[in-house]
């Protein structure tokens, strides 16, 4: 009869992680479409005086063209075929709108193995393979193994990049899907208390610790987070009400 109670309860949390994971998931998902268009900027303005480069915007202004005329597929296709060819910056944005071609076109499983391409192109910038590797794990959330997603985020979350608060929220929500509670907890947690973190994503991280039922003020004060956290809200109140 315990075992009965015991499996009963164990589905109720698994479903409480699932609803969870809906509710956050629509967000993580925007990161992707936000960092394609901050990448494209940046490579324009960075290259808008090098001729050489030239071509290979045209090919990606024309790919991105045939994305929002529908022809997702053609757009993918091309895209595909100037990331193997490009010699310039154009090679990370094409990998990043190649990947988001077959995704709005419903082929997760294609987009994920674009990225891990883009993660593993030595001609490319790290911060861009980074990337790749960050959204790799995104999408593999709610279709792979804790343990895959870990895999493709542990060189994120071991070094000093710039997407590790990115890696550590993912990995916590990959481990709250799985039901690893624990494991979930310790990087909301951690990720409470960092300061690298923006104050929007450490208030994520608080409700979902509180969800949880982790200790918020243990870990405001374990990392040394909670006057900053005052200070901010501060601005940010002050910021409101000078607009």
């Amino acid at each position: 009869m315990a075992d009965i109670f015991r499996e009963v309860d164990e589905d109720l949390r698994h479903e409480r992680y699932l609803k969870l994971w809906r509710r956050w998931r629509y967000w993580l998902l925007g990161v992707g479409v936000a960092a394609l268009g901050a990448a494209v900027a940046y490579v324009m303005l960075a290259d808008a005086q090098e001729s050489a480069r030239k071509a290979e915007g045209q090919q990606f202004a024309a790919a991105m063209a045939e994305i929002q005329a529908g022809r997702g597929a053609e757009a993918a296709n091309r895209l595909a075929m100037l990331a193997a060819d490009a010699e310039t910056g154009y090679a990370a944005l094409a990998r990043l709108g190649e990947a988001d071609a077959r995704a709005r076109r419903g082929d997760i499983t294609g987009a994920i193995q674009v990225y891990d391409l883009l993660a593993g192109d030595s001609r490319i910038d790290p911060l861009y393979r980074d990337l790749g590797a960050l959204l790799a794990a995104q999408r593999s959330v709610d279709r792979a193994s804790v343990s895959e997603v870990n895999q493709r985020l542990a060189p994120l979350l071991a070094g000093n990049s710039p997407w590790r608060p990115l890696a550590a929220e993912i990995s916590a929500i990959a481990e709250m899907r799985a039901g690893n509670v624990e494991a979930s907890r310790a990087l909301f947690a951690e990720l409470v208390g960092d300061p690298a973190a923006p104050l929007g994503q450490r208030q994520r991280a608080a409700e979902l610790l509180v969800s949880l039922g982790g200790d918020l003020e243990t870990a405001l004060a374990g990392g040394g987070a909670s006057a900053q956290w005052e200070d901010d809200d501060a601005a940010g109140s002050s910021q409101e009400a000078a607009e």
